[in-house]
Parts: structure tokens; sequence; C-alpha cells
């Protein structure tokens, strides 16, 4: 798919797009069965396979709320649909170059899920690797309201720059006043797809419903900063390792 113009000028001037039905429905099924049977607790926790456990700060229960590096060689089929040309089309109009996955992660925000504070994502430390990376959010259950659909800045009012220390972020979404219209939030349908820069200021509050809310992020960076996913997972598990259910960390260990 080649993007519009006008949608390239969108994602430059506010730091994101969304767009409708990108994903085929067979695809998003798919997906879905995938997402499925990496959630089974049962299967080891590896570098393969990078889960992390979290204790609910709504209900006390011990759950999982992501799953990182499971693409490439490690599952060529899915990686095989997601990465296809259609998004590295997409992708190489936004960079001006061809894309290279950098990192992946599964949220699976289900019902007890801890808010995602408002943050911009290259607060995480990313300025070791690059100075700009994009985001596909694909959309696998419905994002409502209800079950903390994403919430982004609207107005255009940032700079590609960090607003904050890193590993910070910018605030609790109780600061935020979502009544204007410097924030939107994004309900979306399965196939759906919003692709943003790492510094528009994002967030969601906690999943208070019961109702799951999945969607895989795929980021990548620029080819000419190479191919440098091997080194952030080396160092993230250095600082931030995967974990199992039995010993799930408090929610307030996760900072961006």
């Amino acid at each position: 798919m080649t993007l519009t113009a006008e949608q390239k000028a969108t994602f430059d001037e506010k730091g994101f797009i969304v767009l409708k039905g990108f994903i085929d429905q067979g695809v998003v099924n798919a997906v879905s069965d995938w997402l499925d049977a990496l959630q089974d607790v049962s299967t080891e926790t590896s570098a393969h396979a990078a889960k992390y456990f979290e204790i609910s700060p709504l209900s006390g229960e011990n759950i999982l709320v992501r799953v990182e590096h499971v693409l490439g060689d490690y599952d060529e089929e899915i990686a095989g649909l997601l990465l296809n040309d259609k998004t590295i089309n997409a992708l190489t109009t936004l960079f001006g170059e061809a894309p290279v996955l950098f990192k992946e992660k599964i949220n699976y925000k289900y019902p007890g899920c801890r808010a995602d504070k408002l943050h911009q994502d290259q607060a995480a430390g990313w300025n070791t690797y690059s100075d700009f990376f994009i985001t596909m959010c694909i959309v696998i259950d419905a994002n409502r309201e209800e079950n903390a659909a994403l919430r982004f800045m609207n107005s255009g009012n940032y700079k590609k720059s960090l607003m904050n220390e890193e590993w910070q972020p910018l605030s609790d979404l109780t600061d935020v006043s979502w009544a204007d219209d410097e924030y939107v939030m994004l309900e979306a349908d399965p196939g759906d797809v919003i692709l943003f820069d790492c510094y528009v200021p994002h967030g969601s509050p906690p999943n208070d419903s019961n109702i799951n809310r999945r969607n895989v992020y795929l980021t990548f960076n620029k080819a000419s900063d190479g191919d440098l996913r091997a080194r952030y997972y080396e160092d993230k598990w250095k600082t931030y390792p995967p974990n199992d259910i039995e010993h799930a960390r408090s929610a307030d260990t996760f900072k961006v």
C-alpha cells in the first residue's frame, strides 16, 4: 500500500495516522490464534518468547501483560503475514527509505491490567540506538473506551524530541484532561493499524472492563541506521528480563 501525500502530511504534523482495515480479516484471525497460543502461561519463558507478568493493581492477580521477541526466525509464518510488501511500502513512504524491524511486542491488556501512563516511546532508552522510530500498532481485538483504547496527543503540539527525562512518563492519565482537542481516543476495529512516531505522547487507562484488548506493536528504524534488534534485546534482558507467572512484578516496576 502506498500512502497518499495527505496521509504522510498528517503523520508528519501529528505524529500518527490511522489506516482502517489495513490488515485482512484472515490475517487478523491467524494472528489472534497465534496470540492465544503464545499466552499459555505453562509455556516456558525464554529469550525466544520473552513474557512479562505483573500483579494487577485492580484485582491483585498475577497476569500476563506482554510478550516480546517473537518474530523473525522464530515464527516465519506470522512474520511473513505482517512484514509484507504492503507494510514495507507504507513505512518506506513515512521514513523516506526502507524500514528494519527494531522490536516487537504484544500487549495483552486483559481485564485488570494497569494504565500505560502518558509517555513518549523514545524515553525508553531508545536514543542509545537511533533518534527516530515508527511503530505499527495492529488492532486484534476491538479497541473501545470501555477496554482502554489508546489516547494520543492530537494537536501536533509536540516536538520530535524528549519532553521529559528518559525513563519518565509525562504524567499519570488522571492528570490529563481528555475533554479538549489536545488528545484523542482512538477507538479501532480488528485489522485497523495505527502508525505513530516515537515522540508523539500517548497512553491508555487501566482496563477495568471484562473485555480483552490485544494489540501487536511492531517498531521499525531506518535501514540506514542498521539492524539494531539483537543489540536492543540483549541490553533489555540485562536490565528488565522476562519473568513467569509465579514471579510477577509490581506494576510500578515498569516506567515507560
